[in-house]
């Protein structure tokens, strides 16, 4: 197995350079930094920065590896540099593997300067540019990642990562970026394994206003999990370190939600609060920021849910559309096992819906066959489980024909024995008010009779 490098100089820098002039003062002609400055990449007279963090439009801004793949590829940054020195000095500051990935092309350019690059590196490069740009929340088929060796080649970057960034573990980086290197080689060799996605995160808190906060358990293939259940803006923590403190990450998976979930409101807000407020803590893009990745940040996620939901709710609140309901003030029945659904019943009432509560399916029926009228029936379910109650509120509702929207964790195709009965639409989480709201203006009036493909169409 490799071991060393041969066409650069892999350096792992003790502190991250501050700025442009910094990282060209104290580095050597020819050198390349990766994701190692606090500042913006390009390309400055004999020296180059790959990042996609500070100072940039994340959304138009490539990954660091897909900047390296288009510099060796179209720019021969590699063939022209070498001429002058050899090994290229290459500055990192982590080992996550976009970092990995575009230290692998620098050293490997050989193979990509020819016209016609191996098509499964040229995949991986792509799907990494992809999950970048959107922080980890880019919606994908979990099992082509798994197929095509993503998750494979990734594995020693995502063994490192449980351990969290701290003082003095160059040798570490070094190791983890050779290791997926190594892996790199072997896919082009015909030799690469898979890697299941094993990723279990825990929802922490569920904010009714489109976010949540989120434990990723030390997985980075927790956000492609995430993703693929339908979140798109997440407060994300990575791990807790030994000394107490904690690495975050805040994402906004999609660029038009700029007017609610505003990263950088929350990282200032997130930076004023925090032990230390003379020491840069927290920083990053429009898109995705996050905790200082050596010196961690002091507040635990409680307080992050405290700081952050009315800062988004208020947003929210700013953005709302001037929307009124066809039904008026519709009544809803939410019946939902006790404690549960509190998510749900929030929005439901933010969209305008007066809410009667039930704690089983036997309380609903009972309160339909006592004669209280719905626009329409919400059902909450936490598990895969019917049983008479559930299949008796299905009966009285279809005796006044009462809407009933089945309202589940994810529509994974578990749920076929609920759908198989008669339900008039489907919601899954993430429960957001623009799919509650499009759901209740197309309720009709308690006396007619439901529209369940109006219903159906409006639930997805």
């Amino acid at each position: 197995m490799n071991t060393d490098f041969r066409c650069i100089d892999l350096q792992v820098a003790s502190r991250r350079f501050e700025s442009w002039n910094q990282f060209v003062r104290q580095t050597p002609d020819y050198s390349i930094g990766v994701e190692v400055m606090d500042d913006t990449p390009g390309h400055v007279g004999h020296h180059v920065h790959f990042d996609h963090h500070a100072g940039v439009v994340r959304e138009v801004t490539m990954s660091a590896a897909m900047q390296a793949y288009l510099a060796v590829r179209q720019g021969r940054l590699m063939q022209k540099w070498l001429q002058y020195r050899c090994p290229i000095p290459v500055y990192v500051w982590n080992a996550d593997q976009d970092v990995c990935l575009a230290v692998f092309i620098l050293e490997y350019h050989e193979l990509l300067e020819p016209l016609h690059a191996d098509p499964l590196l040229r995949w991986i490069v792509q799907f990494n540019n992809k999950i970048d740009v959107c922080g980890g929340l880019y919606p994908v088929d979990l099992t082509e990642v798994v197929r095509n060796h993503f998750t494979w080649v990734f594995e020693p970057y995502h063994r490192q990562r449980m351990h969290g960034k701290t003082l003095g573990d160059a040798g570490l980086v070094k190791q983890t970026i050779r290791q997926v290197c190594n892996r790199l080689e072997d896919l082009l060799l015909g030799r690469a394994g898979t890697a299941p996605i094993t990723a279990r995160p825990e929802i922490l808190y569920t904010s009714p206003h489109g976010f949540i906060i989120a434990d990723e358990k030390g997985d980075p293939s927790s956000r492609l999990v995430l993703a693929a259940q339908g979140y798109t803006n997440l407060i994300s923590l990575i791990c807790t370190r030994p000394n107490g403190r904690y690495t975050y990450s805040v994402i906004r998976g999609s660029p038009y939600d700029e007017d609610v979930f505003q990263v950088t409101r929350l990282i200032e807000a997130f930076q004023a609060a925090e032990d230390l407020p003379s020491a840069r803590i927290w920083g990053g893009s429009n898109m995705a920021a996050g905790s200082d990745s050596e010196l961690g940040s002091s507040l635990p996620w409680t307080r992050l849910r405290d700081i952050a939901e009315p800062i988004v709710e208020a947003a929210w609140r700013t953005n709302q559309p001037d929307v009124t309901l066809r039904a008026g003030r519709p009544k809803v029945l939410l019946a939902r096992p006790a404690g549960a659904g509190a998510d749900l019943h929030r929005v439901l009432e933010e969209c305008g819906a007066e809410v009667s509560c039930a704690d089983t399916d036997s309380e609903a029926c009972q309160i339909l066959r006592a004669g209280a009228s719905f626009h329409s029936v919400f059902v909450l379910r936490t598990g895969r489980e019917t049983g008479p109650g559930y299949l008796a509120l299905l009966h009285a509702v279809r005796r006044d024909a009462v809407p009933v929207i089945l309202c589940v964790p994810q529509t994974d195709g578990g749920w076929v024995d609920l759908l198989e009965t008669g339900v008039s639409a489907v919601l899954a989480r993430p429960f957001r008010h623009s799919k509650i709201r499009r759901l209740l203006n197309a309720l009709p009036p308690i006396s007619s009779h439901p529209g369940s493909r109006e219903l159906a169409a409006a639930g997805r």
